[in-house]
């Protein structure tokens, strides 16, 4: 006796084979054990043109279709007929349990039968209902009574596609690898800066303390310098270092001339805190003298907004750290919109966190000496991020080279 199934019809729509979204929508299907059956198969006919399938989409029983139907969301599928359903939040920053999870995708939300784009695109968040429009909200920020899309029909992804153009950013050319030829990479990070900053588009540095120890410090000062850099987004360990070394000339007591330990120089970055403190922060301390160099120093110099996220493991830390974890998180996705390119640099725990705010449009480069940092990040979901294993010094020296020449 045949077991009766349950089905719907979904369509897709864009460049679903030289992106490879075809195949893998299929073996979605399979996965989640569900059938499928092309009803209509339209190819593009130009390099430009998008591609077109209907596909009749069968499961055992309702539950078992809307797990093959919520997978295929996130490959661009949409069902014929049907808005997202909403559910109000239980309390505050307690959402339905079926509530629908968003990645750092474009989204669309059918709303009386039209398609409306998402707001404040970024992964790991609740689509709650704000003036008329979906938009993302973490949880914690969900308001009692608000309307929460939860899984099911009338939600689509916009899955990344293969650019048109040949880029070292054209989708999944993202492998982590410490032989890619790195002077091609700089060379196309700095082509997309320069692509991002005619375009009006924000560039964000995400820095860690490693910058400083390397003497990566120095490029990317002058980087601010010349206006190439809009937001720096960090911790307490990078600017304490930089300030260090501004103040005292080492860095994690370690001499920025000879490279040698300096005795007793492991109290430098302490003696850098209490400074830059007892003068109020950073911009006071700027303006009193006491710091005169630095990536801080020409930060404040050309008034470039930077948010400093603390940690559990920070001295001091300075005035200007954001102690506040959530308050953190918003200073952070404040600073974040409008952003085009972000580079992050040596950061493990600040390159994740502004990783899980970005919306996938977001050019991203992540450099480090280990492939870890690269691979928990893209593990985490910023699919996006092109990774190089390399010096993050010698990166810096390279790109300020580069956009120097052009």
């Amino acid at each position: 006796m045949m077991i009766p199934m349950v089905h719907e019809t979904v369509v897709m729509e864009g460049h679903l084979i030289d992106s490879d979204v075809l195949r893998r929508a299929f073996n979605a299907i399979v996965e989640e054990g569900g059938t499928f059956e092309i009803l209509e198969f339209k190819v593009g006919r130009t390099n430009d043109e998008a591609t077109r399938a209907v596909l009749d989409v069968k499961a055992k029983d309702p539950a078992g279709l809307d797990r093959v139907l919520e997978h295929l969301s996130y490959f661009g599928a949409a069902t014929q007929s049907g808005d997202a359903s909403w559910r109000g939040a239980e309390a505050d920053g307690i959402l339905p349990d079926d509530f629908y999870a968003t990645t750092n995708f474009d989204t669309l939300v059918r709303i009386d039968g039209r398609w409306v784009n998402v707001a404040s695109q970024k992964m790991d968040c609740a689509l709650v209902l704000r003036e008329g429009r979906p938009t993302c909200v973490k949880q914690r920020l969900v308001r009692k009574e608000e309307r929460v899309a939860l899984r099911g029909t009338g939600i689509r992804v916009k899955p990344p596609e293969r650019s048109r153009d040949y880029s070292m950013f054209g989708f999944m050319t993202n492998d982590i690898s410490a032989e890619i030829n790195k002077g091609i990479a700089i060379s196309s990070t700095a082509r997309e800066m320069q692509r991002t900053r005619k375009a009006g588009e924000k560039i964000v540095v995400v820095p860690g303390p490693a910058v400083v120890h390397s003497g990566g410090d120095s490029a990317l000062g002058r980087l601010v310098r010349d206006g190439w850099v809009d937001v720096i987004l960090s911790g307490n360990a990078f600017a304490t270092h930089d300030l260090e070394k501004a103040i005292v000339g080492t860095s994690l007591g370690v001499c920025q001339m000879s490279g040698r330990a300096v005795e007793g120089g492991s109290r430098n970055h302490l003696f850098a805190i209490n400074a830059v403190n007892r003068a109020g922060g950073i911009r006071e301390a700027i303006e009193r003298g006491v710091v005169k160099s630095g990536v801080m120093f020409e930060a404040v110099k050309r008034d470039i907004p930077f948010v400093l996220a603390g940690s559990i493991r920070d001295d001091g830390p300075l005035k200007d750290v954001i102690t506040d974890i959530r308050d953190a998180q918003i200073a952070y996705a404040n600073a974040l919109e409008g952003a085009g390119v972000c580079l992050m640099l040596a950061s493990a725990l600040h390159a994740i966190a502004v990783g899980n705010l970005l919306p996938v449009a977001v050019r991203t480069v992540c450099v480090d000496m280990t492939e870890s940092v690269p691979v928990k990040l893209g593990n985490r979901g910023t699919m996006q991020a092109i990774g190089l294993v390399t010096d993050v010094g010698y990166f810096l020296e390279r790109l300020e080279s580069e956009l120097r020449v052009t």
